[in-house]
Parts: structure tokens; sequence; C-alpha cells
């Protein structure tokens, strides 16, 4: 059987999308991996009265070829990078359009599911992943065997071209609101850092696939 990856990052080859690539790869497991961006799909428009007899979301768009994968697949890993202190859009829309499966049937129930959260500060690592646990688990009894969350220190002000002068970016918070390391702060090829590069993170990829593997 199948492990589904996807990732709601904008962001091709992302931390975010390699870290789920990573999992389905040192898995061993046959894999699907989609990054939501690349898709033209629409949220759910609570047409229950299409999908509810059927358990599958009628709607003709990019998503719908995944549906069935994701529905017969072994586990899913799910992973977004934290956006205005949640899920991406992408990934929200996408949990909405699992509502087809919910009806009447819960087919969802108890799949494995792994959570990948990839955000700015070590600070968001509670309140995203408890978010994210929610958004799912409202609808769908999956069984969540846990999550992986990493660090970035990768603001969007490193490609604004405004960060120097920002004042409220995630740089301004990372130079401890200090005016002068704002000013002289330099972007350079070592600042955009690799979840490949952080001990923490590498464990937990290795420890998840290896559940994974043995689902």
């Amino acid at each position: 059987m199948t492990i589904v990856g996807v990732s709601g990052s904008p962001i091709l080859n992302s931390n975010t999308d390699r870290i789920i690539q990573s999992l389905l790869e040192q898995s061993g497991k046959d894999q699907i991996f989609l990054n939501l961006s690349t898709l033209r799909y629409e949220p759910c428009k609570a047409c229950a009265h299409l999908c509810a007899r059927t358990n599958m979301c009628p709607l003709d768009d990019d998503l719908k070829r995944y549906l069935e994968p994701i529905l017969k697949s072994e586990a899913l890993i799910l992973g977004t990078p934290v956006h205005a202190g949640n899920i991406t859009g992408w990934m929200f829309s996408f949990i909405t359009r699992l509502w087809c499966f919910h009806h009447v049937k819960n087919l969802l129930r108890d799949k494995p599911v792994l959570l990948v959260v990839t955000g700015l500060f070590k600070e968001s690592r509670r309140v995203v992943v408890q978010k994210f646990r929610e958004r799912i688990l409202i609808d769908h009894p999956v069984k969540i065997i846990g999550y992986i969350y990493h660090t970035t220190e990768i603001p969007p002000c490193f490609k604004c071209g405004m960060g120097n002068i920002c004042k409220v970016g995630g740089l301004w918070a990372m130079v401890g609101f200090d005016e002068k390391r704002l000013r002289e702060f330099k972007v350079t090829s070592d600042k955009f850092k690799r979840w490949e590069d952080n001990v923490e993170t590498v464990f937990k990829v290795q420890k998840y696939a290896k559940m994974l593997a043995e689902i």
C-alpha cells in the first residue's frame, strides 16, 4: 500500500517539502507526494447533498484525482509552514475537501497521520501544532501518530527587500528589536538554514520514518 505526503507550502523544495519527501523515501513504502500550491483546486463548497451518499467530492479540479489514493493509503503525512500563526490556506482548503469522507461512514477512522510543521520561531510550535490537530480531528477520527516541528529561522524579510528598515517583521524580532543590529544585518546564503543540518530534526525524521515503515 501507499503513503501519501501532502505539503501546504507555497515554496517548492522548501524545508516542509523536503522533510515530507525524506519521510516517504526512508519509509521504503510506495509513495505519492503532492505540493498543494502546484494544484488548481477549491475549498469545500458545502454541497453535502452531492457527497453524503457517495463519500466522494464531486468538484472536478486538480485535487480530484488524489482523493481515492488518500482514502486507500496506509498513512498520511500532512505538512505546512506557519503562516500568520496558523496552517497555510492551501492546507486548510485541502482539509475541508476531505469532508466528503466524513459523512455516515467516517472513512478516515483510525488512519495514521503524521504532522509536519515548519516555522520561523520555536514558540509557534505549541499553538500551530494544536491548531493543526484540531482542524483535522474536528471532522475525522484519524490516528495522529506524532508531529515534527522544525524551526527554520528564515523570515520572509530575507527576500522582501525591506528587512533592514521594517520593524514589524520576523527579522525585527530575531535581532531583539535592536535598530543597530537590524540595519547591519546581512542576508547571506548561510542564513537559509536547511533541516538536514539540524540534528534534532534529522533524528525525528528518522524516528518517524521507521514508524511509518512498520505500519
